[in-house]
């Protein structure tokens, strides 16, 4: 056995990588968090130009600057490879070339550790052979539907250095290498597997538990994946019955690069360390031979997924296992450099779902800006660049009147909705109404932005689900550096396990339901989560787009993450602590529900037993109408009035129904069915104030309204917890509280959390009034698609915010530590004469000409897509107004 020196460790500090269709290091990232598999042409690449700018590109990404002397390994070489060494930027010290990334590692440590060269530049170079091209894509060796893996054609370079020097050098780290074991000359043998791996382990001082992601080979080659796949459980068995290690292979993402392979292997951990997410793998169903994959600690994720640390981890650990030919056998681990605060990524601004921000002081001028943007569609190749240019001609339009936002995925999708747009502005002079399309374009002539305050509005909780909040960490990475976030790391790594469960099989809709009902019945986790949630949402509107909140109320126990959320509260570590020990939402309100057992003098039940008497109805009806019922049935509360048509009542289920059956109204059964805001809570008031009572700042200019007195709190420790503790204990009279607001000038509302129903109740409320009513989060919408739907509608009722984050060039760094100090930002324009530079690269036009090929190829299937979108939208509108007259009618008749 042959190891890398153990007190020695290498950092990658750049990194670049071609593969067809994905021909920049953002794209490849984009392919591998999204779970998608890369399209394969059979375009002859020249392998020599494009390896020249791949290895350039990690150059250029590693700041190497060209006096410093590297060493350039070329793996598997072609008969062309050596002239590579005459296009490096740097002072070339040292060329050789391998045969593996095993050998191009060990070659790579012992030169820097011999100070020969202060980088090493390794570059995996692909032979000629013809590209296999298969429609049904590629596949993930160890699943039971998998069959041969696709050859494919890549290009993939890493730049190294002493872990010491790079730090010293303040270089972007990826990822740290921590060890690395070689085992040479041994058999194909589930035992090699594991003898590779515990060196590896006890190289880098990790145990198998600390593993989070496994990278492996998955050559689609039987005896090799068989001796893989029993090596790496014997070697990762942890005796613990916990899904702790994900696995995944870029094979099952741009098949098999052959000679590349492993570092585009080393390239996608090193990017999810970085990035810290788990990758999903595309098109998983079930593992082969299924029995062995009992008691074993892995995992598939299907989707990719936040990447948090475990209780009592400090940093992100992955391993890459290497099987390569002669009998070579490696296993790689690799951790996250926790001091890399700045993660820089273009991840959202290159989301395909581009804003384009027009605004004008009359019709006039706002169509005429409408008809030169439709001009300039004509020879377009790019809709990114163009909305980024977009953006910048908005900046002297910024104080302008009127403005519209035009929303768009691709070329033919802007056509269309520029057209609409050109139709939808006039009308909405003429009319005075709105203007929105299925899409998200819109369009108001009544800003109210110009005219009012905004508030954040904070909903309920207990309405969590599967999936939620999946993509917000992706968009906006430097969330994870939140202070309060960083406060309920490691609840939130047990939490997550029912938000985004894990398992080796494909969870069937069945099995999801099962798991999401076990997360209702756990009220603790779903408050902890939405908590959570809300924080991460008001970050985001407030340093990343800049929207500030002079006002913010909650609904229910959206008063308690609104206080955590805004940042009166620093962390909720001793709330989390005390919700987790304490009966309160366990048997006192939830499960046995003995509070109101001892109310009614009902016997108690011990933990672990139950006896179902309670229930929460919505009721399509007026408070005043259920008020008077209520009059005979002493064990039914109206608990919550969401609209002055819409209430919820609680109580005993044969009582409820009774009340159902008199009223004769429309009522449905809530999904939880714990007890909230009626008399017999009230003994849990004294329990309430303890958990909410938590040391405050009060420097916040943001003014809270509770539903304790309907008005606007003291930012005081102990008040805060008393008033929250009054208001659950007592009806919760929503149109009331948001009245109030109204009545105090606001007319913007954002809702931040989980849902969308505190901006649904709001805008029944005040439906005959001036506002605006918006929310950012929806099940079974993207966050992205969320996110900017909600920022168009705030844009054109010219609501001051920054849209820099959505476009082409970055912003500059984000104070995280300050979430309610606004803080101006403005673009660095040396990227965009960086842009400008890659723009006149040789291969660029070529490149650009591919894309637009691609994107005309799925024109058809996206607009015939949207067009059945639209008419389902109409469809669901009529049925909505016929359901509304018809009710209407009914209550003349009456």
């Amino acid at each position: 056995m042959k190891s890398i020196a153990r007190n020695q460790k290498l950092a990658i500090v750049g990194m670049d990588c071609f593969v067809s269709n994905s021909p920049t290091l953002n794209k490849f990232e984009r392919l591998i968090y999204e779970g998608k598999q890369n399209s394969v042409t059979s375009e002859n690449y020249q392998q020599t130009p494009l390896s020249r700018e791949v290895i350039n590109s990690a150059l250029e990404d590693a700041k190497i600057q060209p006096d410093r002397k590297i060493a350039l390994i070329i793996i598997s070489p072609t008969e062309n490879s050596a002239k590579l060494a005459n296009y490096i930027s740097a002072e070339l010290a040292f060329f050789a070339e391998e045969n593996s990334l095993l050998s191009a590692l060990d070659v790579s440590k012992k030169l820097l550790i011999s100070q020969q060269v202060e980088a090493v530049l390794i570059v995996g170079i692909d032979k000629n052979y013809p590209i296999e091209i298969n429609l049904t894509g590629y596949a993930f060796s160890y699943d039971e539907k998998a069959q041969s893996i696709i050859k494919t054609a890549g290009a993939a370079a890493v730049v190294l250095q002493l872990y010491e020097t790079a730090k010293q050098r303040n270089h972007c780290i990826y990822a740290v290498i921590d060890g690395l074991s070689v085992v040479k000359d041994a058999p194909n043998h589930p035992e090699t597997v594991k003898q590779a791996c515990q060196e590896a382990f006890q190289i880098a001082d990790v145990n198998a538990a600390d593993i989070g992601y496994l990278e492996v080979v998955a050559s689609g080659i039987p005896n090799a994946d068989i001796a893989e796949i029993q090596g790496l459980i014997s070697a990762y068995q942890t005796g613990a019955e916990n899904l702790s290690c994900a696995l995944g292979s870029v094979k099952a993402n741009i098949g098999n690069t052959q000679a590349s392979a492993g570092i585009f292997s080393l390239i996608k951990t090193a990017l999810c360390l970085y990035y810290r997410y788990i990758p999903g793998v595309p098109q998983w169903f079930n593992p082969k031979q299924p029995e062995i994959w009992h008691g074993s600690p892995f995992y598939v994720a299907v989707e990719s997924k936040p990447w948090f640390l475990e209780p009592g981890a400090t940093k992100r650990i992955a391993a890459v296992n290497i099987m390569e030919e002669d009998n070579i056998y490696g296993h790689l681990i690799l951790s996250e450099e926790i001091s890399q605060i700045e993660r820089s990524s273009q991840y959202l601004a290159e989301m395909s779902y581009y804003l384009f921000p027009i605004a004008a002081d009359d019709r006039a001028s706002l169509l005429t800006q409408i008809t030169a943007l439709q001009q300039s569609l004509t020879d377009v190749s790019s809709l990114s660049q163009l909305a980024s240019d977009y953006f910048q001609k908005y900046q002297q339009y910024q104080q302008s009147t009127y403005a519209l936002a035009i929303l768009s995925r691709h070329p033919e999708e802007l056509k269309r909705e520029i057209e609409r747009a050109i139709q939808g502005v006039k009308i909405a002079f003429a009319t005075g109404k709105d203007w929105q399309t299925p899409l998200g374009s819109y369009f108001t002539v009544n800003p109210q932005g110009k005219k009012g305050h905004v508030a954040f509005v904070y909903p309920g909780s207990f309405t969590s689900y599967i999936g939620m909040g999946r993509n917000i960490f992706r968009l906006f990475p430097q969330l994870y550096d939140d202070v309060v976030v960083k406060s309920v790391y490691n609840r939130a790594a047990d939490i997550e396990k029912f938000i985004y469960p894990r398992s080796i099989n494909k969870l069937s809709k069945r099995q999801l339901e099962t798991i999401e009902q076990k997360l209702i019945n756990d009220p603790v986790s779903m408050l902890e989560w939405e908590v959570g949630l809300a924080r991460l949402m008001t970050v985001m509107l407030k340093n990343h787009f800049r929207i500030q909140s002079p006002h913010a109320f909650g609904y229910s126990l959206g008063e308690t993450s609104m206080m955590l959320a805004q940042g009166v509260w620093t962390s909720f570590k001793s709330t989390s602590d005390y919700l987790n020990s304490s009966p309160l939402f366990k048997t006192r309100l939830s499960g046995q529900k003995n509070a109101v057992r001892q109310h009614w003098g009902l016997p108690l039940i011990h933990a672990g037993k139950s006896e179902e008497f309670w229930s929460n109805y919505i009721l399509i009806c007026s408070s005043s109408l259920v008020q008077e019922v209520l009059k005979n049935e002493s064990r039914v509360y109206i608990v919550l009035i969401n609209t002055p048509e819409e209430v919820i009542i609680a109580g005993e289920t044969q009582a409820c129904e009774r009340v159902i059956q008199t009223l004769k109204c429309d009522a449905f059964p809530t999904s939880i069915n714990h007890v909230i805001h009626c008399e017999p809570m009230h003994s849990e008031y004294d329990e309430l104030v303890k958990i909410n009572t938590l040391p405050s700042q009060a420097n916040s200019k943001t003014i809270f309204y509770s539903a304790a007195e309907y008005a606007p709190m003291k930012i005081d420790s102990n008040l805060i917890g008393k008033n929250i503790a009054k208001a659950l204990c007592h009806q919760l009279d929503f149109p009331r509280l948001v009245n109030r607001a109204y009545n105090d000038n606001i007319r913007i509302f954002i809702e931040v959390g989980v849902g969308s129903n505190c901006s649904r109740w709001i805008s029944e409320i005040l439906k005959d009034k001036e506002h605006l009513a918006v929310s950012l989060n929806r099940r079974g919408v993207d966050d992205h698609t969320s996110i900017i739907k909600a920022l168009a509608k705030l844009f054109s009722h010219r609501v001051e915010l920054d849209l820099s984050p959505l476009y082409s060039f970055p912003n500059i760094k984000l104070d995280q530590d300050n979430a309610c100090e606004n803080q101006s930002s403005f673009p660095d324009t040396s990227l965009l004469n960086y842009e400008h530079k890659i723009k006149s690269t040789p291969n660029y036009k070529s490149l650009n000409d591919h894309h637009v090929r691609l994107a005309k190829a799925h024109g058809f299937l996206l607009k015939s897509r949207q067009t059945s979108l639209q008419q389902l939208s109409l469809f669901l509108q009529q049925q909505l107004d016929l359901y509304k007259k018809m009710v209407t009618q009914v209550r003349k008749e009456k």
